[in-house]
């Protein structure tokens, strides 16, 4: 497996569990947003035997969950049995995707128990292709959501990065009403972009946060929605907070 760098607990990349996040080398998207971006070079980074990082993991006692993210981690070719072994040892195994390659993710969910899908935008071709500078095909994305969606013992999060003026409102509107139409199961997660080192300098004025009250109102017209999956929030204010939460805060709450 292609690595690009290994931090060894994290809190925040699996939502209540320890972890240790693996990042892979590679991606079939080209978002200019990314904060990644070091991780679409093949020069990064090392290549590693899966019983490598098996024993990195078997000797990390520190954690109980492993999340692979990327890059896009369904392009490496011994995914499958990374995964596999490490849910063997008892670790639970969290994969983040852009769901570009749905036959991977058919082999590859019995030995995972989290899937976080990233839809970039709304799952029409023009718009994917602008906000991910890639020609895509929506279907296989759907291909890979109604997938995943099917298998109840998994825990599924779908996130969307908010990104000014990238994206607008109507985005997220049309992704939410797919969701409800499409009776997803698991956490939607409006995420709040910010810039980092990583995104590059030449982007640093392109795009921009998106302020806290801006993204309240995004999710506003959902407070009392009866929708079949829950929503929440992330940014840098309340951190990680369901939208049923979001609205009785008080300022010393969010300060």
């Amino acid at each position: 497996m292609h690595v690009g760098g290994i931090i060894d607990i994290s809190t925040k990349d699996i939502p209540n569990i320890p972890s240790m996040v693996i990042f892979t080398v590679g991606c079939n998207l080209r978002c200019d947003f990314c904060h990644n971006k070091y991780l679409l070079h093949e020069s990064v980074g090392k290549h590693l035997d899966v019983n490598q990082i098996v024993d990195q993991v078997k000797s990390n006692l520190l954690v109980n969950g492993i999340s692979i993210t990327g890059g896009e981690p369904t392009l490496q070719e011994d995914l499958i049995e990374l995964c596999k072994e490490i849910k063997e040892i008892g670790k639970y195994v969290s994969v983040d995707s852009n769901g570009t390659n749905p036959k991977v993710l058919k082999k590859l969910i019995e030995y995972v128990d989290r899937i976080a899908l990233d839809i970039k935008a709304p799952l029409i071709k023009k718009r994917l292709q602008q906000i991910c500078n890639q020609e895509l095909n929506p279907e296989r994305i759907k291909e890979s959501f109604k997938l995943i969606n099917e298998y109840l013992d998994i825990d599924f999060e779908i996130r969307t990065t908010y990104v000014e003026p990238l994206m607008i409102p109507s985005d997220i509107r049309k992704i939410i009403s797919y969701l409800k139409k499409e009776k997803f199961r698991g956490n939607f997660v409006l995420q709040q972009y910010q810039y980092s080192d990583g995104v590059g300098v030449e982007y640093k004025d392109l795009f921009y946060k998106p302020e806290h009250g801006v993204l309240l109102e995004l999710l506003k017209p959902y407070r009392n929605s009866k929708l079949p999956f829950q929503i929440f929030l992330r940014d840098e204010i309340i951190g990680y907070r369901r939208l049923d939460k979001l609205y009785n805060l008080s300022i010393d709450d969010v300060l």
